[in-house]
This record gives C-alpha cells, structure tokens and sequence, in this order.
C-alpha cells in the first residue's frame, strides 16, 4: 500500500513538474513571439491596404511606382539572410515586374538537406523583409528627421520607465516632430512620406517566402521547445527572466512599433488621396 501511494505521489509531483515546465514554456514563447506576430499581422494589413486602394484606381501599374525602391529592399534582405545561414543564391533579381505571375522581383537560393542550422535559415530568410523594410524606415526617419530620431534615443537613454512606457513616449516623441504644421507644406515631409510608402507596400512577405520558411519552421520549433524546457529548469524566476527578456529585446519592439506607426501613416494619407478617383479597375 506504501509503494502504490508514494507511486501516486511521484506521478502527480511529476505530472505537476511538467505543468510547470510548458507554462513556462508557453510564456517564454508569448514574450518572444507574440510581438512579432502581431507585427506580421498588422504590415500585412496595412500593405494590402496600400495596395487595394492603389490598384483600384490606378491598375496594376500602380504597384511600380513604389515597388522599384521596395522591392529591392525586399530581394535585397533575402539575399542577406542567405548569406548570415550559408545558403548559396542560385540567381536573384532584384525588380524584375511580371504582369501575369504578379511577381516583382525573386530570390532562388538553395541549402543542404539535413543541415539543421541552414534548415533553420529557411524561417528567418522568409520573414527577413520585416525586418529589412523596417531598417530602411529607421534610415529614412534618420536622414529625413535627424531630430526627431536624437530625441526618441535621448529618451531611450534618459528614461527610467518600463519598456511599453518609454516605446509609447519614443514614437510619440518622433510624430510629434514630424507632423508639426510647419512639415506638413515642406517637400522634405511628403518626400518622406512617399519613400515610406515605397518601403511599407513592399515589406510583407510573399506567400512563397511563408512557403518556404516553413521548411525549417518545425526545426525551429523544435530547438525553441527544447531550448525553453532547459531555461524553464535552470531559471528559478521565470516572471523576472521574462521581463530581462523583454527589456533586451526593448528596441526590436521600438523599431517595430515605429514602422507600424510609419506604415499606419503612409495608408491614411493614400486612403484620403484615392478618394479623389474614380474605381475604375477589380482587384482580386
């Protein structure tokens, strides 16, 4: 009777263990993928956007007058993660539009099978053009608006509220110098705000680009799952490593909340411009 209750006990202390350890799991992966998936989410949004009330008016030649800055950006940040996971690049294009298929430009780049780092690759080489596109706004934000973005990292570097607070207070701090009135009438204003447009229609990943990031996508979840068992093990404090976490990856979320901002911008001021037209053409 002893041995089947000290049994009992051991399954449930083990059973309970295990709870722990995928709640712990479970949290590590909220902190380290929510914000980007949401990200992901909403640029899609925002470049379907942009691209509906564009193409609805002005046909499918339309998306030429932003994708000759945007889609090199997008092959360009392809070809860097390519690079960064040993993939060898077969052939590239950097704008080269194709009426029929849709496509703009391409990436062909080929790996070894079984390698898991460069199996791996496939994830980030996929999703690289949010990134990328969300560089090239901070550079034009930094060429554009150099006041603006020394005011916001002044802020990064001074202040001592938590990560949400002080990203809230960044961005806000940067629209609040670029939509002064006196911007709005200035040719620097609405050049920024058209290469904005150019980067944040073009930044989302194709469907090929999710295709063939799921081709190390399991990998990845693979070594993440395990990776979280052990810090889950090793980390008595989960809450407070969760929060180190966040604070380290503080200005990924900064850069991302910005180009939301940015992007957010660029699709109201197109979204009024096109109400001056016509629909004259079906998309989809």
């Amino acid at each position: 009777m002893n041995v089947e209750y000290e049994l009992e006990i051991f399954l449930a202390n083990l059973l309970a263990s295990v709870s722990d350890v995928l709640l712990d799991v479970a949290s590590l992966f909220l902190v380290l993928l929510g914000p980007f998936v949401i990200f992901t989410i909403i640029i899609h949004w925002l470049e379907l956007t942009i691209q509906t009330r564009l193409a609805e008016r002005f046909g499918w030649k339309s998306v030429l007058w932003t994708g000759w800055l945007g889609t090199p950006i997008h092959e360009l940040s392809h070809a860097v993660m390519c690079k960064v996971f040993r993939h060898r690049i077969d052939d590239i294009a950097l704008f080269e539009p194709d009426r029929q298929s849709g496509r703009l430009g391409y990436v062909r780049h080929s790996w070894t099978r079984g390698n898991w780092f460069e199996e791996i690759g496939n994830v980030f080489i996929g999703v690289a053009p949010l990134m990328g596109g969300s560089i090239a706004l901070v550079g034009l934000l930094w060429v554009f608006f150099p006041d603006a973005t020394a005011a916001a990292l002044e802020i990064g570097r001074t202040s001592e509220e938590g990560v949400v607070s002080q990203t809230l207070a960044m961005v806000q701090t940067i629209f609040g110098h670029i939509l002064d009135w006196k911007n709005l009438g200035t040719v620097r204003f609405w050049g920024f705000i058209y290469l904005v447009l150019c980067v944040g229609s073009h930044m989302a990943p194709s469907r090929s680009d999710y295709r063939g990031a799921g081709k190390g996508a399991v990998m990845l979840l693979i070594v993440m799952c395990f990776a979280g068992a052990l810090v889950s093990i090793l980390v008595a404090d989960i809450p407070s490593f969760s929060r180190s976490l966040t604070t380290f990856f503080s200005p990924l979320f900064a850069v991302m909340l910005l180009t939301i901002a940015l992007c957010s911008l660029a699709t109201i001021l197109v979204s009024l411009f096109v109400r001056m037209f016509a629909r004259r053409f079906t998309v989809g």
